[in-house]
């Protein structure tokens, strides 16, 4: 009987996590981005680390200083800070796209390891094999490539191998810059799921598949084993490929439910759209603009960084946003999505209804002894939120684990080092009256109901809309606020995203 349930388990897991939606092919697209990145900045890497090599070894002792810094510099900093200044500052004029970015940053970061491995092999080679070859009557070219070649290769190998395996794991960052990898793809099924488990295990098998793959490749050509290298590349190439075959062979009539499809959506096709993953407003563009380019970044302040820059046409966002936020008001147009109204609200583990109660029965005291009002219209009129002090915490009983996510102000963000907000004023309020301790746990957006389900928090309080799917999932108190969702543009350019008769058809 356990083991039958295990099994059926499993069996929901996998149909939730990759059956539903199709989102197997997310997993398929990131796997074709994670191993195209590794692939061509293993390439990159490799002959800018030949390079390098040559340069380290010079005679010359500007040539062997400069490659010595650079190697220095690509060692000394993290892959994660080069890879954000590459695509916000250095490579940010030329607009090139995250994954170029990423192929770049890698093949620089990996130059560096590949040049002293070959330094290193090199200089273990006896100097009189070189000298044998000069006195046969090879030129220095020759000696290098039939002598000495063939044994650093041999030698460095090894090590080669774990770093290419290295690269293929390191490029499990590029999620920060927006680059939709193979663990990009798995945030996105587990925002959607949140299943903190499954899509998780499916990735760390795919990695370790890949690794396997790209190993085998590796020793089979130095040892000369055709029919294994063989059998690795076109795994390989199979695994970067097959991602095309669904879209092949589909035969769904993407025109079935065109007519359910607000018009301001059917005017994102083909552009270029940023949205905080895991959100209502990516979930609602994913659906009904499956031809929009769309962007899936960390936080709002990241959205709408791209959107200013111009990284994207159109960002998603919730009403509150810009209802409450004079500064973005200022910047943005907003384009009304004809979708309902959603509520926000508190979420707990399944099993925790008293907390929730609890939860319920503060809220419908500060309704009725006009709290809500003050606190609300406090937010809502603040020209400076950050300059709104929110009361200090006093409870002496319980301690209570809140997950918040502080990048949506002025519902939550961080003012002088501390969580600050409307909602940060709602939880204080309830702490204080029912004598509690807080503990804010800090997380991104798509993390704070795997928290709540796997017990790390006791309930989680950062701008979550309540939805069918995620209230299969936690428990949700009664709404606090209500969020439509709307459509953002830099200031002025509605009419050119979207048309003049769209944005009359949606009431703007």
């Amino acid at each position: 009987m356990v083991l039958l349930n295990i099994i059926g388990s499993i069996a929901e897991s996998f149909t939730n996590n990759l059956i539903t939606e199709d989102r197997y092919r997310m997993i398929l697209d990131g796997l074709q981005v994670t191993l195209l990145i590794t692939v061509c900045a293993a390439l990159l890497g490799t002959l800018l680390g030949g390079l390098v090599c040559w340069m380290r070894m010079s005679r010359r002792k500007w040539v062997s200083t400069t490659a010595k810094v650079y190697i220095d510099i690509m060692r000394g900093t993290p892959v994660l800070v080069l890879l954000m200044l590459m695509y916000y500052v250095v490579m940010a004029p030329v607009n090139a796209t995250g994954i170029v970015v990423a192929i770049v940053t890698f093949a620089l970061n990996t130059a560096a390891y590949v040049s002293e491995m070959l330094r290193t092999a090199i200089e273990g080679i006896d100097r009189g094999q070189t000298e044998a070859g000069l006195a046969l009557g090879y030129t220095p070219r020759q000696t290098f490539l039939r002598i000495v070649l063939p044994q650093v290769v041999k030698a460095v190998m090894p090590v080669y191998q774990g770093e290419v395996i290295s690269l293929l794991k390191g490029t499990s960052i590029v999620g920060y810059i927006a680059v939709a990898d193979m663990t990009r793809a798995s945030d996105l099924i587990r925002s959607r799921t949140f299943d903190a488990f499954f899509p998780l295990i499916v990735t760390a098998i795919i990695y370790f598949i890949m690794a396997w793959l790209i190993g085998l490749l590796l020793r089979s050509l130095v040892e000369r084993r055709r029919t294994k290298a063989v059998v690795a590349a076109v795994a390989l190439a199979v695994a970067g490929t097959v991602c095309w075959l669904p879209a092949m062979l589909s035969n769904e009539n993407d025109n079935e439910n065109e007519k359910d499809v607000p018009v301001v959506f059917k005017a994102l096709s083909g552009k270029r759209v940023g949205v905080v993953i895991g959100s209502i407003q990516d979930i609602a563009i994913s659906e009904m603009a499956p031809d929009a380019d769309i962007m899936r970044l960390s936080n709002t302040t990241d959205e709408l960084a791209a959107l200013e820059s111009g990284k994207v046409d159109v960002a998603g966002a919730e009403n509150l946003t810009v209802f409450f936020n004079r500064e973005i008001e200022s910047k943005v147009d907003a384009v009304e999505s004809g979708l309902p109204p959603m509520p926000i609200g508190a979420c707990f583990q399944l099993n925790n209804r008293e907390l929730k109660q609890e939860f319920d029965s503060f809220l419908a005291e500060i309704r009725a002894d006009g709290t809500y009002q003050q606190i609300y219209e406090r937010w809502r009129t603040a020209d400076d939120p950050s300059a709104v002090p929110v009361p200090r915490q006093h409870g002496k009983g319980r301690k209570l684990r809140v997950t918040i996510y502080p990048a949506m102000p002025p519902f939550s963000f961080i003012s002088s080092g501390k969580p600050s907000g409307m909602e940060i004023d709602f939880l204080t309020e309830w702490a204080n009256r029912r004598d509690l301790q807080l503990e804010f746990l800090i997380m991104d957006f798509a993390s704070q109901i795997p928290a709540v389900q796997t017990g790390k928090a006791d309930m989680a309080m950062g701008s979550i809309s309540i939805t069918e799917e995620r209230q299969k999932q936690v428990l949700f108190s009664e709404g606090y606020l209500e969020s439509h969702i709307m459509l953002l543009t830099r200031k002025g350019e509605a009419a050119k995203v979207f048309g003049q008769e769209v944005l009359e058809q949606m009431g703007n």
